[in-house]
């Protein structure tokens, strides 16, 4: 029996594979199910699609659920963690374009999870600045810059880097921090 953990993550793997047009006959038959079996777990490719942005985004939550629960950190080293806190899924470039145009349900999701949910992590932003160890910021605007370029990253179709996505993320994070610490 398949458990969702593994269609999500196949169809992952799908989806990187040969982008959004992926058919569920290409994903039922790497998982050796039936089409029909398929359609028994999700109602249809763009409930699939919007399925797996949550348990990616789920995968997230764990990671930053565990840092939180790490108390023997700075809390600039939190946050650091914090915002580098991606699982370890082969994160390849994705066509948000293609995602925004064909299943914008699954980018609102997406979208959302860039977006939204902020508040523990802007909690130890604000506990990093009355240690000290940076100085006043707008929180708002530091999640709105470290939003887009994770964004644009996510975006970059000309993969003019040869970095990973989680290598980029260490540097814009490195960026952002070293950028507002003080001296």
């Amino acid at each position: 029996m398949i458990i969702q953990s593994q269609l999500f993550t196949e169809a992952m793997n799908l989806y990187w594979d040969r982008g959004i047009k992926f058919t569920m006959d290409e994903l039922a038959s790497r998982l050796c199910i039936s089409k029909k079996t398929l359609y028994e777990m999700v109602h249809s490719k763009e409930d699939l699609i919007v399925q797996v942005v949550k348990f990616y985004f789920s995968g997230v939550a764990d990671l930053q659920n565990a840092i939180h629960a790490e108390s023997n950190l700075s809390a600039l080293e939190k946050l650091r963690k914090l915002l580098c806190a991606t699982p370890d899924f082969a994160l390849r470039k994705v066509q948000l374009h293609e995602l925004k145009m064909n299943y914008p349900d699954a980018f609102q999701v997406l979208d959302d999870k860039l977006r939204l949910g902020w508040e523990k992590t802007l909690a130890v932003l604000d506990q990093a600045k009355t240690e000290g160890s940076i100085r006043d910021i707008d929180n708002h605007l530091f999640s709105k810059i470290y939003a887009a370029a994770i964004e644009e990253i996510i975006l970059d179709n000309e993969n003019a880097t040869n970095l990973t996505f989680r290598q980029q993320q260490e540097q814009i994070v490195d960026l952002l921090l070293f950028g507002i610490c003080k001296r």
